[in-house]
This record gives structure tokens, C-alpha cells and sequence, in this order.
């Protein structure tokens, strides 16, 4: 009998609405060996998804239309600043695909590699897949299945835009070492600017 292989779409989605305020400027616009951290998370979710979208904070909007050919969009006006719970919404309002693979911005050692291990653990059976690497559930390094978003907008008209509640709604799959092994800098945010030697940020340049 013939293996039968699961089709479905994927959009992507780059959070960059943040205020970096502990950064001390746009997390999304500081340079890694001479890249914006926004474009490794494009390089990083591209090979993997049939569209691309970045979640602005709006303020940076103009400036990242400037340099990005991707769709800028900011958080749905009725849950703006309720944090990336409102930008996964906002996105999945956008498309119609099935899944939207989700990024920060502010991981600049991400690889398109790391992305399609992940999406190869994507299983139907689950609403949502999330990394789990070292001991550390990270919501926002993952795919969310587009049956979340009933869930998603009953949290955030309530206010309760913790994404850890909305894993605690539906059936996740948490993956981690025993699927797949990473080095540990790759799940990395980098809030504070001092974090990495090779990193640069706006008021560097």
C-alpha cells in the first residue's frame, strides 16, 4: 500500500510589532554579520512557506517597506498591543492557509534547516507544534494550525493574551531533542544588545 503524504499550505509569519525596550532599538533592524535580524527569519521560514508575512509595530512600518519586499501588516486595530498572540491572529485573518509557521525577529541564528526539521513534525492530528528545545517551551517558534483562531480571538477579547494559555486550549505537539538536536543558540532571543559579539545594533551604525 502507497504511504500517503500529507499536503497542506503554510504562511509565515515574523513578529517584529515588539518595542525592544531592554535592546535599546528596533530588535528587528540590528545586523548579524552584516544581515537585519528580520531578513534571517525571511531566509530562515522562505524555502518553507507559499507566502510571507511581517507583523509590524507601527511606527516601523514605513521603514520596513522600504527594505523588505515581504507583506507588512500591523496587529488587528480591535487587539492592538496585546502582544504576539494579535499578531498570529492578525495573520491568520490575512490567509488562507492552513498553517502559519511563526518567528521572532530576534533570533538571528535560526536556519532555513532548523524550520524544516520543525515543519517535518507537523502532524495533523495536532492544532499546534512548538519547540521544546532544552527544556524551554517557545511559543513563538512554531506552526499553528488555522482551527486555533476561534480560540485565539475568544482569548483576546477577553484580554488574556498569554500565549501559554492558548497551548493550554488545544493539542500541541512539543517538539524537542528526542526529534531533532540543535545548537543551544539557535532558540536564542537576543533581548539585550551586549548578548553576542557579532551582532551590531542601529546605534552602532
Amino acid at each position: 500500500m502507497d504511504e500517503v503524504i500529507a499536503v497542506f499550505r503554510m504562511a509565515g509569519a515574523i513578529l517584529a510589532g515588539g518595542e525592544s525596550r531592554r535592546f535599546g532599538s528596533p530588535k528587528a533592524f540590528a545586523k548579524q554579520n552584516g544581515v537585519y535580524f528580520f531578513q534571517r527569519a525571511v531566509e530562515a521560514l522562505r524555502p518553507s512557506v507559499e507566502e510571507l508575512y511581517i507583523v509590524s509595530h507601527p511606527t516601523l512600518v514605513a521603514r520596513f517597506q522600504q527594505e523588505a519586499s515581504e507583506k507588512v501588516i500591523v496587529d488587528d486595530e480591535k487587539y492592538r498591543g496585546q502582544g504576539p498572540l494579535a499578531g498570529i491572529y492578525t495573520v491568520m485573518k490575512q490567509t488562507e492557509a492552513d498553517w502559519v509557521f511563526v518567528l521572532p525577529c530576534d533570533m538571528p541564528y535560526i536556519t532555513d534547516r532548523t524550520v524544516e526539521k520543525m515543519v517535518s513534525c507537523i502532524d495533523d492530528s495536532f492544532d499546534i507544534v512548538v519547540s521544546a528545545h532544552f527544556g524551554r517551551v517557545q511559543p513563538l517558534v512554531g506552526a499553528y494550525h488555522r482551527r486555533v483562531v476561534a480560540d485565539m480571538e475568544q482569548l483576546l477579547m477577553a484580554g488574556n493574551n498569554r500565549m501559554f494559555l492558548l497551548l493550554e486550549k488545544r493539542r500541541v505537539r512539543y517538539v524537542n531533542e528526542t526529534d531533532f538536536s540543535e545548537e543551544p543558540r539557535v532558540f536564542r532571543n537576543m533581548n539585550y544588545a551586549t548578548e553576542c559579539g557579532d551582532i551590531v545594533t542601529e546605534k552602532e551604525l
